[in-house]
């Protein structure tokens, strides 16, 4: 009997969430999706108004959630484009290590990964348990407080500067991580709550995600403009001018967040999806906490999509980021003896055409013909070919003779980067998973893509030239298999689909469902051919149990 019950409430809990935007039941809370998505305004008003209106509004409906995205890669990215500025203005740290120590220098990165992964895990985590804005909000606070702190890094030697350096960068880059899994589950949430967006919720995401393709472009530019205007065109170089070309770069990348930080507070709504799914569990008196029993049923019916994301993830970073970590030694092949502006020239060309893929990402992920796993295949198989085209033909590439080319084919692979894996990797755990554990799916993917980025630092350190070539064309072959295998292609699935598949399991009556979620198009190789999950696929008998639902609740 208790039984019985327990099941009528997990049914009715979950009809209550599905139908919480449509406002069919009585279990459902009154919340208006539109506040959610940050327009201000509903679908009535959004269609009277003129199209410039609409398109400022559909730009704030990205430009201002993808802050933290833009200051991510203002941020992390800085390191890479400031280390040759750091080598001309420390020379005794930087080259003979005679101030500081060797150990020192070479963590700098690793220390900022690492604080990176671990707010992946633990901020993902409690965002699903406590809030998308509250995650938001507390990931801003910590890239804020991380980031004056980097700012006014100091020290009686440059071994002081750069020890209070390394150490701020674990705090900013903890919130960095945490903004990772809430911003790409906040996104995916927005465009699922909100009618209008239903059928863009990848172009939604992604659009929130090529933010980060603008704060690497602009903290290029701005080094650029920066070194510009104190003269410092080429060598000798002033070292108090280096001093305040840096230091002037990240107060102005304190600017973003500060904004979002305050909008986060005052006018940022909760996820009306996340908010919906805990007060219907609530009212029907089931417990909305992913326990113990539930995690492990995660574990059971997700591993293999988690196994999916996570991989994908850590080969593209550790190809990705082995690239951003040596891109200076590319770019000294392309042009020699190039000075700190002109290295930085070279990088602001490359984030162009990398910023450029971001939005052939965002206005194809939705189409029938390219979908999310074919996208995210395409761009690992043009990295294994780019990659091995240089790996193969290195000297002949690299000869000024060929040097055009050997250019063409690394600002190439950078494009396919971002129309592919860099995109795509990013919103599939934010999409593959229920509610209840997206953010946390999303932050465990995404930590173990950053340790592919460590991974990549200690192996391209060790690695000659054309290895590393080599090494990134094996990332692309892997990430195309690893894809063709585990991961499914949802585009145009509500994702309210996988939160009743979820609960059906949940309450141990995973056979019943036979909905969406398992019909074949929907599901990954593994999960048709190995698992078989797509036997029960039935429109006809989901049908009949959805309207005794709707005919119990009413």
């Amino acid at each position: 009997m208790a039984s019985q019950q327990y099941s009528s409430e997990l049914e009715m809990a979950n009809s209550a969430s599905l139908s919480v935007y449509d406002g069919d039941s009585a279990y459902a809370p009154k919340i208006d999706p539109a506040k959610d998505s940050q327009l201000y305004m509903d679908a009535k008003q959004l269609s009277q108004r003129s199209p410039i209106s609409q398109a400022g509004v559909w730009i704030l409906s990205w430009l201002v959630p993808g802050l933290g995205m833009f200051s991510e890669a203002y941020w992390v990215f800085s390191v890479g484009n400031l280390k040759g500025i750091f080598r001309a203005e420390y020379p005794n740290c930087w080259k003979s290590y005679s101030q500081c120590s060797s150990g020192l220098i070479n963590s700098l990165t690793y220390t900022q990964v690492a604080g990176i992964i671990a707010g992946q895990i633990t901020l993902g985590f409690l965002a699903d348990r406590i809030g998308r804005k509250w995650g938001s909000v507390t990931t801003a606070s910590l890239m804020l407080i991380g980031g004056i702190l980097i700012l006014a890094s100091a020290g009686n030697s440059p071994h002081g500067i750069f020890l209070m350096y390394t150490t701020c960068q674990v705090i900013f880059g903890y919130g960095v991580g945490g903004e990772y899994p809430i911003a790409s589950s906040s996104a995916a949430e927005r465009a699922e709550a909100d009618k209008q967006l239903q059928f863009k919720r990848g172009e939604t995401v992604i659009l929130v995600f090529a933010m980060q393709g603008w704060g690497n472009w602009f903290n290029t530019m701005v080094l650029v403009v920066l070194l510009a205007c104190f003269h410092e065109n080429k060598s000798p170089y002033h070292t108090s001018h280096l001093n305040d070309v840096w230091r002037i770069s990240y107060a102005i990348g304190l600017v973003p967040i500060i904004t979002m930080l305050m909008w986060r507070i005052f006018f940022l709504r909760e996820s009306a999806v996340w908010v919906g799914k805990r007060r219907a569990l609530k009212a029907t008196g089931v417990n909305s906490r992913l326990s113990l029993i539930k995690f492990w049923m995660w574990v059971k019916l997700y591993w293999h999509r988690q196994a999916g994301t996570a991989l994908s993830w850590f080969v593209w970073d550790f190809a990705f980021y082995g690239n951003k970590l040596f891109q200076s030694t590319f770019i000294g092949i392309i042009v020699p003896h190039a000075s700190l502006k002109t290295s930085l020239e070279w990088t602001l060309l490359n984030s162009t055409v990398a910023l450029v893929g971001y939005y052939f990402a965002a206005f194809t992920v939705d189409r029938a013909w390219m979908g999310r796993r074919r996208m995210q295949m395409i761009g690992f198989a043009w990295m294994f070919v780019l990659f091995l085209v240089c790996a193969i033909a290195y000297k002949p590439l690299t000869h000024p003779s060929g040097i055009h080319w050997f250019q063409f084919l690394y600002f190439f692979s950078s494009f396919w980067g971002q129309f592919g894996p860099n995109a795509t990797t990013w919103l599939l755990p934010g999409e593959l998973f229920p509610t209840e554990a997206r953010a946390m799916s999303h932050g465990l993917s995404a930590a173990v893509g950053k340790a592919g980025a460590l991974v990549a630092g200690v192996v391209f350190a060790l690695t000659s030239d054309q290895g590393k070539f080599y090494i990134s064309a094996a990332c692309g072959l892997a990430g195309v298999l690893c894809t063709f295998l585990f991961i499914p292609d949802i585009t145009g699935l509500d994702l309210r689909e996988g939160d009743r598949r979820w609960i059906k399991n949940v309450e141990g009556k995973g056979n019943a469902y036979y909905g969406e979620a398992i019909n074949p198009r929907y599901l990954s190789v593994f999960e048709r051919y190995i698992l078989g999950y797509g036997r029960n696929y039935s429109p006809a008998k989901e049908m009949e149990i959805r309207k005794a639902e709707v005919a119990v609740l009413r």
